[in-house]
């Protein structure tokens, strides 16, 4: 193998004399998701061809999945477990200054298989250096003028090992690096300890990125640009922040040609694409709640909260375009939070046009029946609606602005209308009691009918959310990089800067016991539903009469029926959670009422047909229609 002297160059190379038209490679390395195309790259390259300037996308990222496997390539795409994959890449990247590749290996082989470390340990010492070669020959990079990298969380060494590369062996390239990675001062740091390193674009690169390439063609020296990051004369020059485009109509649709044209020539698997490659495709920017209120453990939109969304006719218009150009009929919007005023102005046209439609969203748990109903009509398959917690003292903790019990509401009417739902529980926030914990887990053992979390994990303490920025006043103290960091940048690199996640103390929270129960009923109630017969709690009325099935244990149904008043206040506790006032006054019943009132629904809590919190009842049975399966769908 040929050796390279270590890269010592402190700048880009000159810029040209007058405006040359600047050729562009945006690239995306591992370990960005095969299973879709990069948002950011697609969007850039149409906006980009709408200026006048060529680019071309470099799916580098589904080579390397061709070469271990596209299966694991995706359970390593999908995890920060140790951040190994940014391990593999650094003995590439920083070469001499990267640290002992055996620390990493003797620290983590408790957790790691003894195959799987050995599998790391010749992708590191051999895969890596081989993958890297292939990229160089592969690419015509001496027809570009400007490579550009998208890092996103475990795709930052790969991209910097390569970067070095290419400069060393085509010198002309000027390199930019962009993404989640490179979000204030984490790219401030990149840029200062990294010399291959030319440009960064941090935060919404829409127009600072295409603003640094025309002043590249023209030869203009780039200082104080908006959002853009350089070294110059031996200091970082940064222009601060670039205004938050606030126009999202004025967008072109994204361009994802060159990833379908990679995935065909690599062959990625008939399963892969037949469960559908999932297009992404943005609705809107920001996050609404956030303006208002800034969830506690939450560190997206790190420039700024600001909420701006795309029109229903400019969205419909994308989706539209995107479908019939890919003939696909699976969408992933990669928005932050639902639009409400979308809910009809998009979904309601798409129900009403009968398009055939899947959608995933990212969404607030306040969501209504009628809106769910209203979102699945329109194609919504799968949402993730951040439940983080069925505790509404705990969501309280968390600045969630949603209770116990209108997070159950989602749930169960979700389950009905045939919506997936993503989501997990947060667990170890400063304030939380025993006795939190102790009601979640009644409730949990109410609700196998319903889809289970993924699991129940300590909360990540990520850079920009209020518990990194506000950390003491939150109850963290002793806050340190996660230890990974420090196995993969050499000591120049000030990992307290570039670190995304941390590790942490925390005061006023519950030892790990407390949390057991918790995970071991998650557990049951996802065994439960790997089984051939999902549990069912349903109920029909007819005739004034009211019918539960309860088979949230398939093995032992039991049934119910109810008469007149019970019926009737069953199902008007069944769309949402109502209040003692509340059903008296549906009822039209007077005070001399109330002890019944009071009974029968101390007897549906009591039975477990029902949920009560803070005075307000929510019933749990779901309506039986027959021939509609109740159970989840997924994409």
């Amino acid at each position: 193998m040929t050796l390279i002297a270590p890269f010592t160059s402190l700048g880009p190379p000159p810029l040209p004399a007058r405006r040359q038209a600047l050729r562009v490679a945006l690239v995306n390395m591992p370990f960005s998701s095969s299973r879709f195309p990069s948002m950011q790259i697609g969007l850039l390259r149409s906006i980009l061809a709408m200026r006048g300037i060529s680019a071309t996308a470099q799916y580098l990222n589904l080579e390397f999945a061709a070469r271990i496997g596209w299966n694991l390539y995706e359970a390593l795409s999908n995890s920060t477990l140790y951040f190994v994959g940014d391990w593999m890449f650094a003995g590439e990247a920083f070469r001499e200054e990267a640290p002992d590749p055996l620390l990493f290996l003797k620290r983590y082989a408790g957790q790691l298989s003894k195959k799987r470390l050995e599998w790391f340990w010749r992708q590191r010492k051999e895969g890596a250096r081989e993958f890297l070669e292939y990229c160089l020959a592969s690419v015509p990079w001496h027809q570009y003028d400007v490579v550009g990298f998208s890092s996103v969380f475990v795709q930052n060494v790969a991209a910097l090992a390569l970067a070095r590369l290419l400069k060393e062996r085509h010198p002309h390239l000027i390199t930019v690096f962009g993404g989640a990675n490179f979000e204030d001062e984490m790219g401030l740091e990149y840029v200062r300890a990294v010399p291959w390193i030319d440009y960064a674009v941090l935060g919404e690169a829409d127009e600072s990125f295409p603003g640094l390439l025309e002043r590249l063609a023209d030869g203009v020296a780039v200082a104080a640009l908006p959002g853009i990051a350089h070294v110059e004369n031996g200091t970082v020059d940064y222009g601060g922040h670039s205004p938050l485009l606030r126009d999202l109509d004025s967008l072109p649709v994204p361009d994802y040609d060159d990833y379908f044209a990679a995935a065909a020539r690599l062959r990625m698997p008939n399963a892969l694409v037949a469960n559908g490659i999932q297009i992404p495709f943005e609705s809107a920017r920001g996050c609404w709640w956030g303006e208002k209120q800034h969830c506690t453990f939450c560190g997206l939109n790190a420039m700024g909260m600001g909420y701006r969304s795309k029109s229903p006719p400019r969205i419909l218009d994308e989706i539209e375009a995107l479908a019939r150009r890919h003939k696909t009929r699976y969408l992933g919007a990669v928005d932050n939070i639902l639009d409400h005023d979308h809910i009809g102005g998009v979904f309601g046209v798409l129900a009403a046009q009968g398009k055939d439609y899947r959608f995933f969203y990212e969404v607030k748990a306040n969501l209504r029946r009628d809106q769910l109903r209203l979102l699945a009509a329109g194609g919504v398959r799968r949402i993730q609606p951040g439940i983080e917690s069925l505790s509404t003292a705990i969501l309280k903790l968390m600045r969630k602005g949603v209770t116990g019990i209108k997070n159950l509401r989602l749930m169960k009417w979700a389950a009905y209308y045939g919506i997936g739902i993503s989501w997990n529980l947060l667990l170890g926030f400063p304030g939380e009691t025993q006795a939190d914990y102790d009601q979640q887990l009644r409730l949990m053992k109410l609700l196998p009918h319903l889809p289970p979390p993924s699991g129940a994990f300590r909360i990540s303490l990520q850079r920009f959310s209020p518990n990194f920025t506000q950390v003491t006043a939150m109850g963290f103290d002793d806050v340190r990089p996660l230890e990974s960091y420090g196995y993969i940048y050499p000591k120049h690199i000030d990992t307290r800067r570039i670190a995304y996640f941390f590790e942490y103390d925390a005061k006023n929270t519950l030892p790990e016991a407390a949390f057991i129960p918790i995970r071991d009923e998650i557990a049951r109630w996802q065994q439960q539903w790997r089984g051939k017969v999902k549990p069912r709690l349903t109920y029909a009325v007819k005739d004034g009469r009211l019918s539960i099935l309860d088979a949230r244990q398939p093995q032992a149904p039991k049934a119910y029926k109810f008469d007149g008043l019970a019926a009737e206040i069953y199902e008007f506790c069944g769309d949402t959670d109502r209040s003692l006032d509340n059903i008296r006054t549906h009822i039209r019943k007077g005070a001399a009422e109330d002890g019944a009132v009071k009974s029968l629904l101390e007897r549906f809590v009591a039975q477990g047909l029902m949920y009560e919190e803070g005075g307000a009842f929510l019933s749990l049975a779901l309506p039986r229609q027959p021939g509609v399966s109740l159970a989840v769908s997924g994409t």
